[in-house]
């Protein structure tokens, strides 16, 4: 393929840290890895102020609009349309690739991608929709703006499925692309790596380490996990594998987190910290034995890929996008409820050759489906069936073409 010249809009971005703001920026490198020239277009986190630099190899475009909301981190308004018009006609994007079809910046992007430069625009969709009353009132807003994207990405199977409930009667093609990750970064540690990281958190040769990261809120779940762990404790009785729960992250319900921790201290030992980079991260998984996602609708799992890269099994729970992760006894287990977890937790604690067996095929599995080596060439092949076949744009966007004409602007900018 020649060489693109690509636009990736999203209004999640470094400084924020997510699964959707690493997924664009390593997206980025392995473009540029490739010869491909990736553009980022965010907003301007104001409110971080000056307190972050752009230090990437790839230029990074921080659109300004008038409305700014600092908690759910997005920006829109009539200046980002004007703005993001003008960087399109001075960079002459081959291709726009919208990251999340819930950003409002991305998909303002999105619209002047093809409504107003006729650039091919294919957008991934991360997560699920919440389809609760409230959030349905803005489906029609979110379905009109999806009428100017040739092509979606859904990250799993599940995805795919609440994607085409969104896009209703629109015939738009909707492809399935994994997230991925660097398995040269998440790999299974050495001997002495192992028992470095052990003895980082104080683990004994008899102690059964399950690992459970993740943004303390109400969807993740984080704060059940103590009660799963003392549960399966008690169903090991007097065997010779003690269970040691480590926790890590940081979130709204951090306060519950650690008063789930001390209420079942009398049961299962717990480590606890708080958030920490990935060089960190990484230890956390090479210490440990077993890794629970106790989500019950992950769209995806970025932390089941880690681990799994790690050599260290997943618990995950069946109805979400993790279902196309674990492959069942291979690479981990999918369960129904948190009595099930407890279950699996305490028999696979005390089944050394099942879990030896596991932790030798799962970074194994990760590599052949999920490493960026694989998954790049998937997602160029999309964007090349999109250019090759996208409509021809609309050439309107009223709103825009009706404020620059009352400013006096339409002659001059567009």
């Amino acid at each position: 393929m020649e060489t693109l010249k690509i636009a990736l809009a999203s209004d999640w971005f470094y400084p924020k840290i997510g699964g959707i703001e690493t997924h664009i920026q390593e997206l980025a490198y392995n473009l540029l890895r490739l010869g491909h020239e990736p553009h980022i277009i965010t907003h301007d986190y104001r409110k971080f102020g000056s307190t972050f630099n752009d230090d990437f190899p790839f230029p990074v475009h921080r659109l300004h609009g008038e409305i700014y909301n600092s908690s759910e981190h997005v920006s829109f308004g009539i200046r980002s349309i004007y703005q993001a018009n003008k960087l399109y006609k001075q960079e002459r994007f081959d291709i726009t690739h919208v990251h999340s079809i819930y950003s409002p910046l991305g998909m303002i992007v999105a619209n002047v991608s093809k409504g107003l430069r006729d650039v091919p625009t294919v957008a991934t969709n991360h997560s699920f929709f919440e389809w609760r009353f409230r959030k349905k009132l803005w489906l029609p807003l979110i379905r009109y703006a999806l009428r100017r994207v040739d092509t979606i990405i859904a990250v799993s199977r599940a995805v795919a499925r609440d994607t085409q409930k969104i896009i209703k009667n629109d015939k738009k093609p909707v492809f399935i692309i994994p997230n991925a990750i660097d398995v040269s970064f998440w790999r299974p540690p050495d001997h002495d790596e192992r028992v470095k990281a052990r003895k980082m958190i104080g683990a004994e040769s008899f102690d059964f380490v399950v690992f459970a990261p993740g943004r303390f809120t109400e969807r993740k779940r984080i704060h059940v996990v103590p009660r799963i762990i003392a549960k399966a404790s008690r169903m090991l009785g007097t065997t010779k594998r003690r269970l040691y729960l480590v926790i890590i992250g940081d979130g709204p319900l951090a306060d519950r987190v650690r008063e789930e921790a001390r209420r079942y201290s009398d049961s299962v030992r717990v480590y606890l910290n708080g958030f920490v980079e990935r060089k960190l991260l990484r230890h956390y998984y090479w210490a440990a034995d077993l890794t629970i996602v106790p989500s019950r609708l992950e769209a995806f799992s970025i932390t089941a890929l880690e681990s799994m890269a790690c050599g260290v099994p997943v618990i995950g729970y069946k109805g979400g996008g993790i279902e196309d992760l674990i492959v069942e006894a291979v690479t981990g287990f999918l369960v129904e409820s948190d009595d099930d977890a407890a279950k699996r937790i305490a028999s696979l604690a005390v089944n050394d050759e099942l879990h030896a067996k596991m932790r030798e095929t799962a970074p194994l599995h990760v590599a052949k489906n999920f490493s960026w080596d694989k998954v790049i060439y998937w997602i160029l092949d999309t964007y090349k069936a999109t250019m090759s076949s996208a409509r021809p744009g609309e050439k309107l966007f009223l709103l825009y073409r009706a404020w620059l004409g009352l400013t006096g602007l339409w002659r001059r900018r567009l």
